[in-house]
């Protein structure tokens, strides 16, 4: 059998009331964990990418505390699940009031009910009120396993600390729909906190520019600071503002600690015996410190090619940023092409063709090429009608009607055949 009982002081009871408040903005349920020297609520978000562990000492928070586990011996432990509602139902606000006004209480007693001769084990919660009223409550508890978030604090090399109150007045600017907390340290001695949101959806609608706000806080307000420059840590605003609002009941200061992105961040505080650990998942830019000359603009291969055959080429066209057509290569030009190139000029003496490095066939000659095909290219061959109506300006090749054959294309006649037949003649075809 489990012996567990403590008594709460008003100032005591309303802490435990404000850290099940913090609690519920991470999870539905709270898990406890009673030793012999602390009892710890513990919460893990259903993303587990939150944690959190609030440690009450035995003897500096408590004003009586006993608690023997039935096994482990000094290092044993009980413990269970609670829905964190059902507390917040017996822990309500106003528990503490220096006044002594109705709604404060005497003390609050809590004793664990774990019996073989009973038929439920609970928690029995009183609270002693001021005009001699007792309130008692009841609650059924889940025997459950917890386990704690590590965090090697060695390793956090970046770490500041600030005051809670002043890291409230910061977090009223942040926007109510903003998800993301990008945290920076610039090299001008200050620290940037920017909250922003990828997208605000509305049904159908999205908003195209969601909002950003950012706050810019001197190195010199922060009572400890020393965080990589330009090192950027990404958190959730939600997790962010629920630890700041729940370290400014406390009246404390805030600390971080943390490595590099993408490993944990642990957000720290207490007192009076009430430590906070919060232990959270991140994001952001791995390759932190930002180099002191501004990083070239990139360009991608087709534009850096390009660029460099402009700039080598003596073209004139090169000042106007037009890139010259791609030469083709000689092998790859029709014979009559190569024998009379366009735009020569009708003086200039035809030139040997130069061998063409990046050709995969072999150079021919000038003899050789008068027995290639006539239009030979690798395209596949197609016959088709030429509309234009003038020799060698078709790309396949084509069949014409003899009638429009000119007398004048008898010098180009010996590369082609003469048709033997009208169009008109063939039947069949269409």
């Amino acid at each position: 059998m489990v012996v567990l009982n403590f008594t709460l002081t008003p100032e005591a009871a309303a802490k435990v009331h404000d850290l099940l408040v913090c609690l519920g903005k991470f999870s539905d349920t709270v898990a406890i964990e009673a030793r012999r020297e602390r009892f710890t609520f513990t919460a893990l978000n259903s993303s587990k990418s939150a944690y959190a562990a609030l440690s009450l000492d035995a003897k500096q928070f408590f004003a009586s505390y006993e608690c023997i586990p039935t096994q482990g011996g000094p290092d044993g432990r009980f413990t269970c699940s609670m829905y964190t509602k059902a507390l917040l139902s017996v822990f309500k606000g106003r528990l503490y009031d220096p006044l002594g006004r109705d709604g404060a209480i005497d003390k609050c007693v809590v004793t664990l009910q774990d019996k073989a001769d009973q038929t439920e084990c609970r928690f029995i919660i009183k609270m002693v009120c001021n005009q001699g009223v007792i309130k008692t409550y009841k609650l059924t508890y889940e025997a459950t396993d917890v386990m704690h978030a590590l965090f090697d604090r060695n390793v956090a090399k970046n770490r500041w600390s600030m005051h809670s109150g002043a890291m409230k007045e910061y977090i009223e600017y942040f926007g109510t729909k903003t998800e993301m907390l990008d945290i920076v340290a610039g090299e001008d001695g200050r620290a940037v906190f920017k909250s922003y949101t990828e997208k605000i959806s509305n049904g159908k609608e999205i908003l195209k520019h969601p909002l950003v706000t950012a706050v810019a806080v001197n190195t010199s307000d922060f009572d400890e600071f020393n965080v990589q420059p330009g090192l950027h840590i990404i958190i959730s605003v939600k997790d962010f503002k629920s630890i700041v609002l729940h370290a400014e009941t406390l009246k404390t200061s805030l600390k971080a600690y943390y490595s590099q992105p993408t490993r944990p961040l642990q957000f720290s505080y207490g007192s009076d015996g009430l430590l906070c650990e919060f232990t959270l998942m991140t994001s952001g830019d791995y390759n932190a410190a930002p180099s002191a000359t501004p990083a070239a603009p990139t360009m991608s291969r087709a534009n850096s090619r390009a660029q460099s055959t402009t700039t080598d080429r003596s073209d004139p066209r090169s000042s106007r940023n037009e890139m010259p057509p791609p030469i083709e290569p000689a092998s790859r030009q029709p014979a009559r092409q190569r024998r009379n190139p366009v735009g020569s000029r009708a003086n200039a003496e035809p030139k040997p063709a130069q061998p063409d490095p990046d050709s995969l066939f072999v150079q021919q000659n000038e003899d050789e090429a008068a027995w290639e095909p006539l239009d030979y290219n690798n395209e596949e061959e197609t016959l088709g009608w030429d509309a234009s109506m003038e020799a060698g300006s078709a790309v396949f090749p084509t069949f014409r009607d003899s009638a429009s054959f000119s007398r004048t294309d008898s010098a180009n006649s010996s590369e082609a055949i003469a048709p033997t037949q009208r169009v008109s003649q063939v039947k069949g075809l269409w």
